[in-house]
């Protein structure tokens, strides 16, 4: 059985990211922001 892959905090390598919202629709953004979060933006 396969097992689920956790990342220790020291092996994390953390980013900041600016969003530029002006002009933007709140949704679009919003899933925008929410998919770099989940780290689905690759």
């Amino acid at each position: 059985m396969l097992k689920t892959y956790l990342a220790k905090p020291e092996e994390m390598e953390r980013k900041w990211y600016l969003v530029d919202a002006k002009g933007k629709t709140l949704g679009r953004l919003a899933s925008v922001v929410a998919g770099i979060l989940r780290g689905k933006h690759r």
